[in-house]
């Protein structure tokens, strides 16, 4: 399990998240949303280990999540931040493949090869994997980084790792948007617990198993989709109306701007 019990973190004087808690376990997809400012990434950063709490903790199979060795930590979870920089002119192939550096020593060449070549294909990024990566598109350079922390989840799928995305569909058209949820998805269901930051609620309704809603630093919802998506919870936190559309099994979420006459939510 990976869990934040009671957490706070803090930039100087000023607290970003408070008093949060939550679990996130094996086989599931939780998605995280929030208006801006928020904390979503800030909360994201303290369960990957990146960022210090101020108050509570983050444990990782029960263990205090900054007491685990940098390795040990990557074999146990994969991290897609916002932003990624990179500074050498590699090809998408070889950013790809940074994802398989902690398990270095045991992967055979082929096996890593045959990783890398799998979630590349995944997120549809054969086509451009050799080319550099600063002249890919952003779009381009998203999918090749899922691949990278895709190759990462799937080189020791026994662990049962934690996949941690921060706005994972950010810059990707509506197809390839599908392509990074499904992926998400799939690792869930192989046992993998995925956490992942969004501003799409009819994607998080889509993919995810529950819902987490964050509002000026605080947990303000946590729970299954179907209970946590209710259009006047989501209009109030987002300070917008917001309609639930549904066409059969299918649910959307639409916002038409000012409140229309006639006009309710479903």
């Amino acid at each position: 399990m990976l869990q934040a019990e009671a957490i706070e973190v803090c930039a100087g004087t000023k607290s970003l998240i408070r008093d949060v808690s939550l679990t996130l376990a094996p086989g599931e997809l939780l998605a995280i949303i929030g208006p801006n400012g928020a904390g979503k990434s800030t909360l994201l950063g303290a369960l990957s280990g990146d960022r210090p709490v101020a108050r509570g903790r983050v444990a990782l199979d029960g263990h205090p999540i900054d007491q685990w060795r940098k390795r040990a930590l990557a074999h146990r979870r994969a991290v897609l931040p916002q932003h990624s920089s990179v500074a050498f002119d590699f090809t998408g192939r070889q950013i790809a493949r940074l994802g398989l550096l902690a398990h270095r020593g045991w992967l055979s060449e082929s096996r890593k090869q045959a990783i890398v070549e799998q979630t590349l294909a995944e997120t549809e990024a054969l086509g451009f994997a050799d080319r550099p990566y600063t002249v890919l598109s952003g779009g381009e350079r998203q999918r090749v980084q899922l691949a990278r922390v895709l190759a990462q989840c799937d080189a020791d799928p026994a662990a049962k790792p934690f996949l941690l995305l921060d706005e994972p569909i950010a810059g990707l058209d509506l197809a390839h948007q599908h392509v990074a949820l499904a992926s998400a998805r799939r690792r869930a269901r192989r046992g993998a617990g995925v956490l992942a930051v969004l501003h799409d609620l009819t994607m998080a309704a889509r993919y995810a198993d529950r819902v987490a809603i964050l509002e000026s630093g605080e947990l303000a919802a946590i729970g299954p989709v179907d209970r946590v998506l209710e259009p006047e919870i989501l209009s109030r936190i987002f300070a917008t109306p917001i309609l639930r559309l549904q066409a059969g099994a299918t649910t959307a979420f639409v916002s038409p701007g000012e409140p229309q006459q006639g006009h309710d939510a479903i």
